[in-house]
Order: structure tokens, then C-alpha cells, then sequence
């Protein structure tokens, strides 16, 4: 093959990729902010959504892909800087310049984006945002006084995670002393020891298969059930060599602490819409608070010490047996178990109740898909707010590393299940404006009740506090 030759070839391969390129990419485009000329917004076949999570991008560009294919038009995906989102989009709305026609925000946000137009109501008669698609928790939180002002996209819970290889050497334990009719050595050692064999018995003498059972059965009981099992298990348990602590977590974030006063506290309602149903000062979050209070003296945390970056390399280094994270853990765990930095088995596990009677409730994050009031598309960007949340959520997780809303989330069993399950029961952050430092003074309360500040006189300065910003409002 000659120079020319060559250079045709070259040039031909050139234009096929060229060709392919534009094929495969021609329903995204991100066209930058600062473009002049005719806007994208007036092609009549085109929508653009705005979001401010750069690990929504491939996700959101997958389904604009699908979407684009089958209702011919082109969606327009801008990545937006989180701070002052919402009044960003009223204003370029408001100016009819380039603005979205979709919008994802956070539920919390969606009194203050109705309010501005930023959110419509979605007529919802075929049910697609009900309990048939969606968990209740996920429905309430793009509820507002009785409107559905979003689809439910994504979410963020805090559960609990725990060593299983520590669990089963102590299960095992359990379980051979009690196969054997010997005692338990709670200190780790061998419950064969001379001085032990009360009955006779070795683990020779035992039924590997009624082993394995029992030792499951121990597995399961060692997962705290309520935080008395936890405190239990912190008195009873001698951790193995290496290991600092039974428990230690990011207390410092309102996030990881408050599903021990979710079950008792209500700010808002479960829609999070109703000035009048706050109720943060009872017995019984007096009680949950000084639990927690006395979680100081068993596990030795102080707040200004640990980060949590730093309590999960602790989880992966062997250091702790139990901790609390958000679904960030899933996918860190998974790739510290591949790399071999983590070199011990895990389970996850729902939050343990406050005490029998009074059950635990994680705080939620969960993040909507919501039409913008000032498009002319609603149509359209309801049927692309759909795909996003119902029809190409497969892939959801795996390309956003997050939790999805959409109700077929954890049908696979594993840590999806247990998120989806903890979030079913979750506590989500209210809708309010009033309420918008509501959990910035929660956060400070939990830091003060840690360092053993008075329990009582904390909740009535927050009780104190929140009625009088609500009651000035209504």
C-alpha cells in the first residue's frame, strides 16, 4: 500500500468514527452555560434537566440515550454547582433563558421549589409514584400537602455494618461449648481446655452440618437487635488481638445518630409539611437521648477526634467490629475486599431499636426528579422524569454508585435489600423552610448531649426554639 493509499484508508476510518461518534451521541448534549446563539430550549424537540450531583452523569446520560431514541428528541443533561441551585434555576427561568425543563433537588427543598415555581404538581392518575413503584417513604417525601411535586429518584440511609469473621469465631465458640455441654470461654481462648471438658465431649464428637446451623443461629443473635443487645454484646464480648473497639462511628454527624430519636421525634409529619405536628420533647426522647449519652462511656469516642473517612478504614483495618454508614459503603467495602485491604468477611444490618418498645428510625436523604412549572414541555419531561425513576433503573446503582428509590431496589437480597428495608421506615428531612437549620441544631444538641451536657435542658431549647420559628410563620 502506497503513501495516497494510506492516506485515503486513514482518512475513510477517520470519517466512520466520525459518523459512529455522532450516532451513538447525537440525543446528549452538554452545551456549555456560557453559549450564545440559538438556545437548545427552542428546538421544539428538545429538554434539558438540570442536577448538581456529578455521580448522576452516566446515569442520566444512559437513559437520555433511550429516551432520545424512542421519543425522537435530544435532552440536554447540565451539571450545575449545588449552591444556590434553586434560585439559579427561578432565575433563569424567570429570563426564559436556557433554563431547565426538569430539575433534581432534594426532597427537603421541595416547599421552598413549589413556592417558586421550580416544582409543579404532577397529576398522578395512573399511580406511578405509589406504593406499588415506590416505598411509603419514598412517596412522602415528594409529598406536599397532598401534592406529588417529584418522581423519587434516589436515596441515602445509615445502617449498620459489622465483622462477620469476628462474629463467627465467637459464634463457633458458642456454639461448640454448647454442643459439647463444656463453658464458654468469653476471653477468645479454647473451650476444649482441660479444665473445661465438664461433659466429656470434643468438637470431634459434633455434627459439622448441626455446628455450621448452630453457629448461623449465634451469627444472627449477635446482630443487635435493640441497643441492649449492643451494650450486651460491648460487656460480654473480649474482642480478639488487634481489635480497639466493639463499635465506633461518626457521631459527629446528625446523619449517623439520629435514627436512635427518629422513632420519637416528629417534625412535620411523615410528609415533613405540617407546622403543627412537632412533637421533639418527650419522655421518651428523653430517655433515647440519655441512651445515647451513655454510649460515651462504652465506647470511648470523642467527637472531635474521628472523621468518617477515618471509622471506616478503622472497619476495614480489623480495628472495630460494628460501625454505621450510608450506601457509600457498599461499593468501598466491596473494592477494599477486591484490592485485599480488607481481608475479613462483613454483613450489613438494619439500625438496632432504641429498646424493645421504642423503635430506631434513620434520618433519609432522598433525592427527586421534579417538572419545572415555567416549561412548555411538561408533558415530556414527565415521561423523561419516569425513565429516569422507573424504567432504566437497573443499571442505576452500578453507574451512580447510589441507592435507588424505584421499589425493585434490594429484590436481590445483600446490602441493597437492607438499605431498601432501613429507608422503608426512614425519617425524612422536612419540607419546611422554617425548618431549613432544623438539623444543623439537632447536630449541635446531639454534640453537647454527648459531652454530657443535661439531656432535658437540651430538648426544651430545641423544643423552645423550633415553635417559636414555626409559630411566628403561621
Amino acid at each position: 500500500m502506497n503513501r495516497l493509499e494510506r492516506l485515503i484508508s486513514v482518512f475513510l476510518i477517520f470519517l466512520l468514527l466520525s459518523f459512529t461518534f455522532y450516532g451513538s451521541t447525537r440525543e446528549i448534549r452538554f452545551p456549555q452555560e456560557e453559549a450564545g446563539g440559538a438556545s437548545w430550549l427552542n428546538r421544539s424537540n428538545s429538554i434539558t434537566i438540570w442536577y448538581t450531583d456529578e455521580r448522576l452523569s452516566a446515569y442520566i446520560s444512559k437513559a437520555a440515550v433511550v429516551f432520545g431514541e424512542r421519543e425522537d428528541v435530544t435532552v440536554i443533561p447540565v451539571l450545575k454547582s449545588a449552591d444556590n441551585f434553586l434560585e439559579t434555576c427561578y432565575d433563569a427561568s424567570v429570563k426564559g433563558e436556557n433554563f431547565p425543563d426538569l430539575i433534581i433537588t432534594g426532597s427537603e427543598t421541595l416547599e421552598k421549589a413549589y413556592l417558586s415555581g421550580m416544582a409543579s404538581a404532577i397529576d398522578d392518575e395512573e399511580m406511578q409514584i405509589g406504593p406499588l413503584n415506590f416505598s411509603d417513604a419514598a412517596v412522602n417525601a415528594v409529598t406536599y400537602h397532598g401534592m406529588k411535586l417529584g418522581y423519587p429518584l434516589a436515596f441515602d440511609v445509615s445502617v449498620m455494618v459489622y465483622n462477620r469473621t469476628y462474629l463467627e469465631q465467637w459464634a463457633s465458640q458458642m456454639a461448640i461449648a454448647d454442643l459439647t455441654g463444656n463453658s464458654v470461654d468469653m476471653d477468645g481462648g479454647n473451650s476444649e481446655s482441660e479444665d473445661m471438658t465438664e461433659s466429656g465431649l470434643t468438637v470431634d464428637d459434633i455434627d459439622s452440618a448441626e455446628l455450621e446451623a448452630l453457629t448461623s443461629e449465634y451469627i444472627t443473635k449477635m446482630v443487635p437487635y435493640t441497643l441492649e443487645d449492643l451494650l450486651t454484646i460491648a460487656n460480654s464480648y473480649s474482642v480478639p488481638e488487634g481489635v480497639e473497639g466493639i463499635l465506633k462511628w461518626d457521631m459527629s454527624s446528625i446523619m449517623y445518630d439520629y435514627w436512635i430519636v427518629g422513632g420519637v421525634m416528629n417534625v412535620g409529619g411523615e410528609c415533613g409539611d405540617d407546622k403543627h405536628a412537632i412533637s421533639v420533647n418527650s419522655e421518651d426522647a428523653a430517655l433515647c437521648l440519655t441512651k445515647y449519652q451513655n454510649l460515651h462511656d462504652y465506647f470511648s469516642i470523642e467527637s472531635n477526634e474521628v472523621t468518617y473517612d477515618g471509622v471506616i478504614q478503622d472497619f476495614i483495618d480489623g480495628k472495630t467490629v460494628f460501625t454505621i454508614g450510608g450506601y457509600d459503603l457498599v461499593n468501598r467495602l466491596k473494592e477494599a475486599s477486591e484490592d485485599g485491604t480488607l481481608i475479613y468477611e462483613y454483613g450489613f444490618s438494619e439500625m438496632p431499636n432504641a429498646t424493645s418498645d421504642i423503635p430506631s428510625r434513620s434520618l433519609a436523604v432522598t433525592t427527586v426528579t421534579c417538572i419545572n412549572s415555567f416549561s412548555a414541555k411538561k408533558d415530556l419531561a414527565e415521561k423523561f422524569a419516569l425513565c429516569l425513576t422507573r424504567e432504566e433503573t437497573d443499571a442505576f446503582s452500578d453507574l451512580t454508585g447510589m441507592a435507588c428509590c424505584a421499589r425493585t431496589f434490594g429484590w436481590e437480597g445483600g446490602a441493597n435489600q437492607i438499605y431498601a428495608l432501613e429507608y422503608a421506615e426512614s425519617v425524612s428531612l422536612p419540607k419546611m423552610i422554617e425548618t431549613e437549620n432544623y438539623w444543623m441544631q439537632v447536630e449541635s444538641m446531639f454534640a453537647r448531649i454527648w459531652e454530657g451536657e443535661d439531656v432535658q435542658t437540651e430538648l426544651d431549647l430545641l423544643d423552645e426554639s423550633l415553635n417559636s420559628v414555626l409559630n411566628n410563620s403561621i
